[in-house]
């Protein structure tokens, strides 16, 4: 199996991750109510990581277009009692986008990745509070070991390749990251050189003279600024290796997250082996059966799977005890914190997320579609009801 047919999993997992990320952060800085900002996260968790879902997604995929991974988040988005504008969605997924890419091209090692999506995991799983929702993420912290956990050094620097092309060109300038200086005015990312070397490789700045018999007879060093920091890469797996590389994969709009990211400093075998224990409490199983089909459709198809659970991720008791309707604005405009990391056009509309406690849920992925083609001021737009994912990504096609 090579790293570009699971190019997909790693992308939508630690995407995903991201935008729990950043809603959680406006949630809290916007003082919405505990009860209401929880069962956002947890709906939008429990839908990603649903196990019909991730199954489907862990099996060998050709990688998806950005038009169709931004309709998944747009469907994850709506999963909860939570409704985003057009806006909204627009800045979400840009900052979703840039989180993972600085952390894709931050990791000096592509197997790193592995540890980086771990990382995502964990963090994701603490910021739940429902057994139910944390046994589905351990059961996606166990696919991920078993999928990524052999794959070969090569298949990794596939896989990486991969994802820097679908952040190819990706230059939006986020505030956070000009203020912390690993963010160009150009929208250029600064990549350190701190870890790990990569897998495999040795610190630079020595050089090594041989005999004729191939023996090392001598060794000079010199400096080189990429060496500072740096540490050579243990052997053996991945998963076995301390991560020097801990801010990667965790959440960086909280004001403590490089203090909280000692806290997770074990390997990335020790957090499979906790999730493992997670969920074989409750005795649930993997299907560990191996897909070595490729699916060629599956862009298509998988975009209509998580359409319809979507549609049924939420009961009616759930909506009843939610019956009142809370609009936030989930970016506000904040002079004080206003730099040459904010909007492009500084007389950009502030985008606003509605949470509607009272939404109508629908179950089927027709009524679901009707009821999400809303315009920025929320007027429903006109267009054919039926539609499903597949018309949607033929029109774009």
């Amino acid at each position: 199996m090579t790293g570009s047919l699971m190019t997909m999993p790693m992308l939508i997992v630690n995407m995903g991750a991201e935008m729990i990320y950043v809603l959680d952060q406006r949630l809290k800085a916007q003082n919405i109510p505990r009860d209401k900002s929880s069962k956002v996260l947890e709906d939008i968790v429990k839908t990603m990581h649903n196990e019909t879902f991730m199954a489907e997604l862990f099996k060998p995929h050709r990688m998806y277009s950005n038009v169709s991974t931004r309709q998944i988040f747009d469907r994850l988005a709506h999963s909860s009692i939570m409704r985003l504008n057009a806006n909204s969605m627009d800045k979400l997924y840009d900052l979703m986008r840039m989180g993972f890419k600085y952390q894709v091209l931050s990791c000096s090692s592509a197997d790193e990745l592995l540890q980086v999506t771990m990382n995502h995991l964990a963090n994701t799983k603490n910021l739940v509070e429902s057994a139910d929702v944390k046994r589905l993420v351990d059961e996606t912290i166990q696919l991920t070991s078993e999928n990524f956990g052999r794959m070969a050094p090569a298949d990794f620097y596939m896989l990486k390749q991969y994802l820097c092309r679908f952040f190819q060109d990706t230059r939006i300038k986020v505030s956070l990251f000009l203020q912390n200086g690993i963010q160009g005015m150009d929208g250029t990312l600064a990549i350190h050189y701190e870890g790990f070397t990569a897998t495999g490789g040795r610190v630079p700045g020595v050089t090594q003279y041989f005999d004729a018999s191939g023996r090392v007879e001598e060794e000079d060093s010199f400096a080189i600024a990429s060496a500072n920091g740096s540490v050579e890469a243990p052997e053996g797996s991945v998963l076995d290796r301390g991560q020097l590389n801990a801010p990667l994969g965790f959440n960086m709009y909280e004001a403590d997250s490089k203090d909280g990211a000692s806290g997770f400093s074990r390997s990335t075998r020790q957090l499979f082996a906790d999730s493992k224990l997670g969920s074989s409490a409750k005795g649930l199983g993997l299907d560990t059966r191996k897909h070595h089909k490729t699916f060629k459709a599956t862009a298509a198809d998988g975009l209509n799977l998580l359409a319809d659970l979507v549609g049924v991720s939420a009961s009616a008791k759930d909506v009843e005890a939610d019956n009142k309707a809370l609009r936030i604005n989930l970016f506000p405009d904040d002079p004080a914190k206003e730099g040459p990391g904010g909007d492009d056009e500084d007389d950009k509309e502030i985008p606003t997320i509605w949470i509607d406690a009272a939404s109508d849920r629908k179950t089927s992925t027709d009524a679901m579609l009707r009821d999400f083609k809303l315009d920025d001021d929320g007027a429903k737009r006109e267009g054919k009801a039926g539609d499903d994912l597949l018309d949607l990504m033929d029109s774009t096609g």
